[in-house]
């Protein structure tokens, strides 16, 4: 019993298997054998299947699905394939707990693959490693196809690896050293992220530091200023309503004026407007009636027209009668000519007629002269007969002497005529020698021609090897160059990456500020009514970053709630969890404010906009910038910044490009800005720079990759021309060899050629012999033949009188046939001129009828056109007067139009007056306007400067006017205090900017930087550890594969020499250095020729020498079982006596399965199965035991 063996095989719907086939094999040689197209080939498809191939290629499909009964013409198509294979496992070697291991795959037309083992569901990863090792599966070699030995015999010397590797044993540590270096290649990726992270902290905790101890000073001072500040503004405030209030008296005055010149203008314009549409009216009167006058002055013109049209009509009619009579004229004179014609004819066919009759009866009297003439010459050709009859016995006397003469020559001309066609082959002969010479140098020169073919094919290839190394630099240069772009595309993901999270994150935002975002995320109950923070609810243009940025300053953290109760439920959070405080803007309650447009003239220099403006938001936020930037305005630099502020006299915040602030009042903030890569504007930004930047390097990373791919592919190329010109170089030396053999059988040719020359010498001296022999017999002949002549001279001569006779008779019967033909002819001619003037005389009568039809028509025509025209005349008569009517209603138009357009001239004197009264009253109303404008403009300016203080408030200490109140204090000295803000915002101006959440985001940060190198440290030896398992792998996995390889070398030689009946063969690492990459090449030596490349070999030496070598490998590692899928194909019958013999050997330790044709190959199965398609398109099987004689059928 053998360990590990195939027992069971169990196929349905796979393939041409449609039904449930199961196969039972034993020890031993099982051989599989049908016609082609049977079907057997899909048994060890199926075994491949099971075992997990992917590769439809391998399965000869062209799609996995291809797998599935297709169905045929009386099948319906199967909705999956299923194989299973049974396994004995008695002594364990599978490691389940098993005496019998069955593996399932089953395979569903939608896509969906099952695996199981024991009926227990699997993945294909489980059972290709339970086979790992065991020569057993799809890459072992326990299946051995053509496609399988076209791998041993490729040119790729790389092909071979995957059997030495299965029969080493190296495969499992083969996949296990790939699953380390992909964990390696993980944990490198990590530690690029973390590298960045760790760079990206480090870049950011310096700054962060500084910006920390600078916020703590700034706070102090900060509060100082507030407390100054606030009571000035407030002061401020105070005043300009008092000015406000004064303002509005003003405009209540010049409202009421206007309000009474308006209503003087309401009556003069219902004047106004009643005239106008008065003269509207008329004008639609006039514009009728001139539309009616242009209408009948239209009908005039064309009732003129339809009279001249009928006059044309008039003459053209009169013409056409004119025309129809000449007609009728010319036809009555056609049809007389043709009568004429007629009665001719008619007279010249009785002429013919007479002279028909004459020569019929002459033709009668020629018949009977001619008949006297035929009697007269049938009784002398009977004379004539009876003589000849005499004479003809003296003549076969005299012809059979003739023919023995002429027998004589003949054989004499037969003689001289071999003795001349034996010279002639002699002459061949010779000229044969010659051209076999000719030929002989020829080849020589063929021989030399195909040296140097050889040498050029043998320079190619040495050219084509330069080629291949050429390609295969710039595929290594390529294969870097993409590696580098990998690693910046990594380092550019583990950025984005980075920053994304931070955003994620709300890393720089304030801690409070921070705190409420996460929670909401968290807490669904708080985040109701949570819109976002500002930052997040707009989008800036990259050049007006830094100045909306400047503009906004901590405003960029505050966050919009819908309404103030939502804010009020956050700030209650904030307060129980003491988060520190936070700006709300509730969208019911901020009513935000735009600077009037009015106010600022577009076209100031360096003027770009309102900063609300300039940014992108939702339009349910309006209220919302307006409020932050409708009072801020953007311009380009601070020159232009400074122009602008002194022209509207400081009444509102302008901000530069650069981030330089001009507040309201006249103080300016301005300097460097920190560089700060957590700037929450500028991290979105950065963001989608990154992003793009990924997209660009992904696509560069497709186009290398397809360089590289089109690299690989000229490889392939040149590779493939390598090998082509092997085969050329190889046929070359073929040709020589077939050069070689062709002149040494013309050498032999032109030896035998001088034997036949002598063997022809002597059959001439023989043939010249019977010559003088024949002359002999020749001379009796000829003797005889003349006495029998002279008796026969005297009855030729009366023969030849009455042949005369007859002859003569004989002429004169041809001469009355002439005779007769000729009257015969002149009969035929006559009857066909009858035959012609009948036809003639029908013609005439046809015609005569179509003139007398062309007539009848003319005259109805003509009859016609009388009709019609006196038809025209009576519609000339009606138009005429239609006209008359409508020239007498334009008059009466014309005269009403006149009077129509007097009374509309009177109208217009009225309107032009009010109209002047309307201008008078309008140019009063706008002058009271632009008074109550220029109070609006007074208005708006301290309401403006009101607004400004306001917003400072707001935006410098968070404060409304109403809290500022309650921080009220009286200033005594405005002076010193107004001194001391000065020394207070140059000492904060010194600090420059601020970053309040710096000193929360310090510690933050440190704590992260901290945590994040530990973990940078676990990876790293983590990677030590995975390079250390690499390494110890490698020197396993070598030290293995050399043990084997050696092993399999050996045996490969002895194997080899056994095959072929003696030679050598041998196998050898072509790059030594790397054992584990190594190409293995195979070199072989048949006996009695040179060791040489296994490419050079013959096909059946090739598919020997690979057979060779599959024996060598399983004496090495024998596997459980083995399935040959007509490997012998190729080989003649002696090498399939040795194949087989040598496969006999092993069947005690290997259990095999045989795919065959071969008669000889099927005598050594212990059991034959026969694959057949009783049904077209279904395999079905039959098996035969052949050791006990018995047949089964399978079921």
């Amino acid at each position: 019993m053998l360990n590990l063996h195939l027992k069971r095989l169990e196929i349905q719907g796979f393939k041409s298997f449609a039904e449930k086939t199961e196969i039972d094999f034993k020890d031993g040689i099982t051989a599989i054998v049908g016609p082609n197209g049977s079907g057997k080939s899909n048994i060890s498809d199926g075994i491949r299947w099971v075992l997990g191939e992917q590769s439809i290629k391998t399965l000869r499909g062209s799609k996995m699905e291809d797998v599935i009964f297709a169905g045929t013409d009386k099948r319906k198509p199967l909705g999956f394939a299923e194989v299973t294979i049974v396994m004995d496992n008695e002594d364990g070697k599978i490691p389940l707990e098993y005496a019998e291991v069955s593996i399932t795959r089953r395979m569903f037309r939608s896509g969906e693959s099952e695996y199981y083992i024991n009926k227990n569901s699997c993945r294909l990863k489980d059972i290709r490693e339970l086979f790992m090792d065991t020569g057993v599966g799809k890459d072992g070699y326990s299946i051995i196809g053509q496609g399988r030995v076209d791998e041993i015999l490729s040119t790729k010397s790389e092909d071979r690896r995957n059997i030495f590797e299965e029969a080493a044993g190296i495969v499992k540590y083969k996949s296990r050293k790939e699953e380390a270096e992909k964990r390696l290649d993980k944990t490198e990726e990590n530690l690029i992220r973390i590298n960045d992270i760790v760079s990206e902290l480090e870049n950011q905790i310096g700054p962060l530091e500084v910006q920390s101890n600078t916020a703590k000073k700034y706070l102090d001072l900060a509060n100082r200023l507030k407390e100054l500040e606030v009571n000035l503004f407030i002061r401020e405030i105070d005043k300009l309503k008092g000015y406000i209030s004064n303002i509005d008296i003003q405009k209540a005055n010049l409202d009421e004026q206007i309000s009474i010149n308006n209503n003087e203008k309401g009556k003069i314009e219902g004047k106004y407007n009643t005239l106008k549409a008065q003269i509207e009216e008329m004008d639609k009167s006039i514009e009728n009636l001139q539309s009616a006058k242009y209408n009948k002055q239209s009908s005039i013109d064309k009732k003129e027209n339809e009279i001249v049209l009928y006059d044309q009509k008039e003459k053209f009619i009169l013409k056409e009668k004119e025309r129809l009579e000449l007609d009728l004229k010319k036809y009555e004179e056609i049809r007389s000519g043709l009568i004429l014609e007629k009665e001719k004819i008619n007279d010249s066919c009785g002429d013919i007629n007479h002279e028909l009759i004459l020569l019929k009866e002459k033709l009668d009297e020629q018949n009977v002269i001619l008949q006297e003439i035929i009697n007269d010459i049938t009784f002398n050709e009977k004379d004539i007969e009876k003589k000849k009859d005499d004479i003809i016995q003296n003549y076969n006397l005299m012809t059979d002497k003739r023919s023995k003469i002429n027998n004589l020559l003949v054989f004499s001309d037969n003689i001289i005529s071999r003795i001349k066609q034996v010279q002639k082959e002699i002459n061949e002969l010779e000229k044969n020698k010659k051209e076999n010479l000719t030929v002989i140098d020829t080849i020589l020169l063929g021989e030399a021609s195909k040296d140097e073919e050889l040498k050029r094919f043998s320079k190619y290839q040495r050219d084509l090897q330069i080629d291949e190394g050429n390609i295969k630099e710039k595929l290594e240069k390529l294969s870097i160059e993409v590696d580098n772009l990998k690693e910046t595309l990594h380092g550019k993901i583990s950025n984005f990456n980075l920053l994304s999270n931070m955003e994620k994150e709300y890393e720089g935002f304030y801690k409070s500020v921070k705190s409420v975002l996460l929670e909401c995320k968290k807490n669904l109950i708080l985040n109701k009514g949570v819109m976002g923070v500002v930052a997040e609810l707009m989008k800036v243009d990259e050049k007006y970053e830094k100045a909306i940025g400047v503009a906004l300053g901590s405003n960029l953290q505050n966050i919009v709630t819908k309404t103030e109760e939502d804010a009020k439920k956050i700030i209650e959070y904030l307060r129980e969890n003491k988060l520190g405080r936070v700006t709300f803007l509730p969208m019911t309650s901020i009513k935000g404010k735009k600077l009037n447009i009015n106010l600022i003239k577009k076209n100031d220099a360096g003027y770009i906009g309102i900063a609300s403006e300039l940014v992108s938001y939702d339009k349910v936020y309006e209220k919302i910038f307006d409020y932050l930037l409708g009072r801020t305005i953007v311009v380009e630099n601070i020159d232009y910044g400074v122009a602008i502020a002194k022209k509207y006299n400081y009444s509102f915040k302008i901000v530069t490009l650069d981030g330089d602030v001009l507040n309201p009042g006249g103080s300016i903030t301005g300097g460097s800005l920190p560089i700060n890569s957590a700037n929450i504007l500028n991290r979105k930004n950065k963001i989608n720079d990154l992003n793009k930047e990924i997209v660009k390097l992904k696509e560069e990373q497709k186009i290398l990759e397809a360089k590289f791919l089109q690299y690989k592919n000229e490889l392939d190329c040149t590779i493939q021309k390598i090998s082509s010109n092997n085969s050329n170089i190889q046929n070359v030396n073929i040709e020589m060899i077939k050069l070689e053999n062709e002149r040494t059988k013309l050498s032999e040719n032109n030896k035998k050629i001088e034997e036949d020359k002598n063997k022809f010498g002597e059959e001439i001296l023989k043939l010249n012999k019977e010559i003088e022999e024949i002359n002999e017999k020749k001379h009796n002949f000829e003797a005889e033949l003349n006495d029998l002549e002279k008796g026969s001279n005297f009855s030729q001569e009366n023969i030849n009188t009455l042949i005369k006779t007859f002859e003569e008779k004989k002429e004169n019967k041809d001469k009355m046939l002439g005779q007769i033909t000729n009257l015969k002819i002149e009969i035929t001619s006559h009857e066909n001129r009858i035959n012609a003037n009948t036809e003639k005389i029908e013609a005439i009568d046809i015609q005569i009828q179509d003139i007398l039809k062309n007539i009848e028509k003319a005259k109805i025509e003509f009859n016609t056109n009388l009709s019609e025209l006196d038809g025209i005349k009576r519609l000339k008569k009606k138009i005429l007067a239609d006209k008359n009517i409508i020239v007498q209603s334009l008059t009466e138009s014309t005269k009403k139009l006149e009077e129509l357009k007097e009374v509309k001239n009177k109208f217009m004197d009225n309107f032009y007056h009010e109209q002047g009264k309307l201008k008078e009253i309008n140019q009063k109303i706008y002058e009271l306007e632009k008074n109550l404008n220029g109070l609006d403009v007074k208005y708006e300016r301290n309401n403006v400067q009101i607004e400004n203080y306001t917003d400072r408030l707001l935006n410098d200490y968070d404060l409304t006017y109403e809290e500022a109140v309650k921080l009220k204090k009286e200033i005594e000295n405005n002076m010193k205090v107004q001194s001391e803000i000065r020394d207070l915002k140059e000492a904060i101006k010194n600090l420059g900017t601020v970053n309040l959440g710096a000193i929360e985001e310090f510690k933050r940060i440190k704590e992260r930087l901290s945590f994040i190198k530990n973990q940078r440290e676990d990876l790293l030896s983590a990677k030590s550890d995975l390079n250390e398992v690499i390494k110890d792998m490698e020197q396993k996995m070598e030290e293995k594969f050399m043990q084997n390889f050696q092993e399999i070398r050996a045996n490969f030689n002895i194997v080899f020499s056994e095959l072929f009946g003696g030679g050598k063969a041998d196998i050898y690492l072509l790059d030594e250095e790397n054992v584990l990459t190594s190409g293995i090449e195979i070199i072989a030596q048949p006996p009695g020729k040179k060791l040489q490349s296994l490419s050079l070999l013959s096909g059946g030496e090739k598919s020997l020498t690979a057979v060779a070598l599959l024996f060598a490998v399983l004496k090495t590692k024998p596997t459980p079982f083995c399935i040959l899928d007509e490997i012998d194909a190729a080989l003649d019958d002696v090498n399939i006596n040795k194949y087989t013999t040598y496969l006999k050997r092993f069947a005690d330790n290997t259990q095999f399965i045989i795919i065959t044709h071969r008669k000889n190959t099927m005598e050594i199965a212990d059991i034959l199965y026969g694959v057949t398609m009783e049904e077209e398109g279904i395999s079905k099987l039959v098996s035969v035991k052949l050791t006990d004689k018995w047949t089964e059928k399978a079921s």
